[in-house]
């Protein structure tokens, strides 16, 4: 009997009541944290998309200077040949 009155005092309800309210503050900070989390996640798939393209155009700078190089090389050659 006396593990039931223990369980029913005035401390524990008012342990209960400070885990719930620390439980509630913990629980609102990761719901924050969430958000801004997904906020992050979609900021981050747009930079993607962009950094693709910007990737691809970069890649094809590089190709078509590699050409122009190539291509004066030549000419280069072709007139200290004749």
């Amino acid at each position: 009997m006396s593990s039931m009155s223990s369980a029913a005092s005035p401390s524990n309800i008012t342990s209960r009541s400070t885990q719930y309210t620390i439980l509630n503050a913990s629980l609102e900070r990761l719901q924050k944290n969430l958000e801004a989390l997904e906020q992050n996640v979609e900021t981050t798939v747009v930079q993607s998309e962009w950094t693709k393209r910007l990737l691809t155009i970069h890649s094809s700078l590089l190709m078509a200077s590699s050409r122009v190089l190539k291509d004066d090389e030549q000419q280069e050659r072709a007139s200290t040949d004749s």
